[in-house]
């Protein structure tokens, strides 16, 4: 009985620790992180330089590509959206 028992605690001990150990959801799914603010996942090049370009803006240093950002939707939506969340930041 005894050996029984021990043996049902060690399993349920290991299902806890290594359930513990799996990884973050924030990470599997390829999210863009910068200024430590998530914009989402599977960004592409031309949105994280909006994003960047925008953050600089945010904080006092004026930085857009307007060619970009008048043809490249996506740069546009990264500088967009950069502009609000890094605001105040």
């Amino acid at each position: 009985m005894f050996k029984k028992k021990t043996l049902v605690l060690t399993a349920l001990v290991a299902v806890l620790i290594f359930s513990a150990c799996t990884s973050s959801s924030i990470n599997s799914n390829n999210n863009y992180f910068y200024n430590g603010i998530n914009f989402g996942a599977d960004r592409d090049a031309s949105f994280k330089k909006g994003v960047k370009d925008a953050c600089n803006t945010a904080n006092g240093n004026y930085t857009k590509n307007h060619y970009m950002f008048n043809n490249n939707k996506s740069y546009k939506d990264g500088w967009e959206d950069g502009r609000l969340q890094c605001k105040g930041n």
